[in-house]
């Protein structure tokens, strides 16, 4: 069964002018949420695009512009195509972040000598074909687009359907470095599989539709959860950095004022500076112990298993505290989609 979100937009019919005047607040409140939330989301976004842009610049600096301007292009058409749906756009940005991952990966692990150019082609006819796709059943997307429904279920196998032959075929490529091919051949290869990829993505481009949908969706939810979340999380970090530095400091005192240094730093037994102070009480209060410092004192081994204890407590305790207050009981938003 499909979960209807309800529509954020104020509502112009209201049987008192009282009613309009709450229902039109409300209504600018929420478009408010939205924009902030989808603006919010938009910076993650264009974060997670440049750190991809960097990292496959080592592979080929030419499919660094390639990954930009294949987004730029792929946000204006769905733009164009489908007008309000920013969330829907915002996670066909994420999703090309993701392929662009995966086709580095593959190109990185069985077709890292073919040319640039051959690079960029391949990658860009997935993206075409969906394009393709979209624009052959533009009402029909549309329509879903506009919807705004949430899928809860059933629809897990129609997924499958179009993914289970896309990895299959990027399973049989790590068949090809093994054998005794020339550069010409493999980049042949990569094209015909790239090309039945997108073969593939254009038959299916509305089950994808409805899967970006949902995920868009969910985004927005998460990002009005988030906005719930920012005063709670800031006050927990507040606690959790005192006693970061309450026990930094009792472990620099200690050092002070004790006959034998109660650390080794780096294989060296000597007296412990504030700043390495602070980071042993991060290391030790989550409980992460790199080993490059350690004590070797009783009293200060003591004060460490405090510290232990405090920090698993205070992430428990303070988990659960922040989650209570972004959801209260008893209460719930009618425009989270979650």
């Amino acid at each position: 069964m499909d979960q209807i979100v309800p529509d954020r937009r104020p509502r112009t019919a209201s049987p008192t002018a009282a009613a309009s005047s709450i229902g039109t607040h409300a209504g600018a409140h929420g478009a408010r949420g939205a924009s902030k939330s989808w603006l919010g989301g938009a910076l993650l976004t264009a974060l997670l695009l440049g750190l991809i842009a960097l990292s496959i610049r080592s592979v080929s600096g030419d499919l660094t512009f390639v990954l930009l301007g294949s987004v730029g292009l792929a946000v204006g058409a769905f733009h164009y195509l489908f007008p309000g749906s920013q969330f829907f756009t915002l996670a066909l940005t994420n999703f090309i972040g993701v392929y662009a991952c995966i086709f580095v990966f593959f190109l990185e692990s069985n077709f890292h000598n073919i040319p640039p150019l051959t690079q960029a082609i391949a990658f860009v006819l997935p993206l075409a074909a969906f394009l393709g796709g979209a624009w052959w059943r533009a009402e029909d997307i549309r329509r879903i687009v506009m919807s705004r429904r949430l899928r809860e279920g059933g629809h897990f196998d129609r997924i499958f359907l179009w993914m289970a032959p896309v990895w299959g075929i990027g399973a049989l490529t790590f068949l090809v470095p093994g054998q005794d091919i020339d550069t010409q051949t493999v980049g042949a290869i990569f094209l015909l599989s790239m090309s039945a990829v997108a073969a593939i993505v254009a038959l299916v481009a509305r089950d994808i539709a409805i899967f970006l949908l949902d995920a868009g969706l969910l985004f927005e939810g998460f990002f009005q959860q988030s906005a719930r979340l920012v005063l709670p999380a800031f006050a927990f970090l507040t606690f959790y950095s005192l006693c970061i530095i309450l026990f930094g400091a009792i472990y620099t005192i200690m050092d002070r004022f004790m006959v034998e240094p109660n650390f080794v730093i780096e294989g060296v037994r000597r007296d412990l500076t504030f700043a390495e102070g602070i980071y042993f009480s991060i290391v030790t209060f989550a409980t992460v112990g790199y080993g490059d410092i350690h004590p070797v004192s009783g009293p200060v081994r003591l004060i460490c298993g405090i510290e232990i204890i405090m920090g698993v407590l205070l992430l428990l305790f303070g988990f659960s505290a922040i989650i209570g207050h972004a959801r209260p009981t008893g209460r719930s938003d009618r425009s989270d989609p979650l």
